[in-house]
């Protein structure tokens, strides 16, 4: 059902007397009859009639009109869908208006990518649709230099846009250049824009795990991996199973809560975490990502051990 067209300006001659009269103390505080009988009361009375008159006129737009404006909003190429009615297009055209299209800030980016861009054209050429999983958007960030000190510089009037497609971890030069071209068209003026993919940041954490005493060693051991696995995962990790975030640092006292809820574990002793490739980002008890990075879960050397004091490692 087509929406009616808007009314313009609905006040009537009441409301345009009665607001004029409302006016009056404070214009005019030496003023005070306001019956019809004084001149100036007359004079409002007069002007409210012609407004009254002149509003009506404005609201009956002539349909010649109406396409004129239409094709201000869509563009000088538009012409009205065949079969449908001049109420349908306005409709729609007012529909469309309230999309989001250009991409100024962060947010418009993260929301095009994940809204707008699976019902694009670009999308529609690439296999799957170019689904994405998540995105991430970082000012002032130039991540497709070659240099990794200037990726990690600050960069007036570039935005970086960090896409994770639906297969987490696949890397798709096609998908990033059409995203690329998907959003030269939104961007502003002065804006230099990137498209690439999340990097990833090796970290291995290590653990004493105290078993319960109906524990298989080895179940325990391979549970316990498939916990953490599963807890940074890109897509399904996190506090909210969204995948984990972008940029966030793995805390030791975090991943030993996630080994204390595994079924067979009774308590946890000496986690550690550590990033084997890069040891500047190690800190007490924690390592440090950046804000385009994920979590690659390495090698867990982890350690059970039962009542008696035995030891097992996690199978190689």
């Amino acid at each position: 059902m087509p929406i009616p067209l808007p009314n313009l300006d609905d006040r009537t001659y009441a409301d345009l007397t009665a607001q004029a009269t409302a006016l009056i103390p404070s214009l005019d505080p030496a003023w005070t009859n306001y019956n019809p009988s004084d001149p100036g009361v007359a004079l409002v009375e007069l002007l409210a009639w012609l407004t009254e008159m002149l509003l009506f006129q404005v609201n009956q737009v002539p349909a010649a009109s109406t396409e004129t404006f239409l094709k201000l909003l869509n563009g000088p190429d538009w012409v009205q869908p065949q079969g449908a009615s001049l109420d349908d297009a306005t409709r729609q055209t007012i529909l469309n208006l309230r999309d989001r299209y250009r991409a100024v800030t962060a947010a418009d980016y993260e929301w095009l990518a994940l809204n707008a861009w699976p019902r694009s054209t670009q999308a529609g050429r690439l296999p799957g649709g170019g689904q994405l999983a998540r995105v991430r958007c970082l000012p002032r960030r130039n991540l497709s230099a070659t240099d990794p000190a200037v990726r990690g510089a600050d960069a007036p009037a570039h935005v970086s846009l960090v896409v994770l497609p639906a297969l987490a971890g696949r890397s798709d030069p096609a998908l990033y250049d059409a995203l690329w071209q998907f959003f030269d068209e939104r961007r502003t003026l002065t804006t230099r824009h990137h498209v690439v993919g999340p990097a990833y940041l090796q970290v291995q954490i290590s653990a004493n795990l105290a078993l319960r005493d109906d524990a298989p060693p080895q179940q325990a051991l391979a549970d316990a991996r498939q916990a953490l696995l599963a807890y940074f995962d890109p897509l399904t990790g996190g506090v909210g199973q969204h995948g984990w975030p972008f940029g966030r640092a793995v805390y030791a006292s975090e991943a030993g809560a996630v080994l204390e809820r595994v079924a067979l574990v009774s308590y946890v002793e000496n986690v550690q975490v550590t990033a084997p490739e890069a040891a500047d980002r190690v800190q007490p008890d924690a390592v440090v990502l950046d804000a385009n990075e994920l979590v690659q879960l390495g090698a867990t050397p982890l350690v059970a051990f039962d009542t008696r004091g035995q030891s097992y490692r996690i199978p190689a």
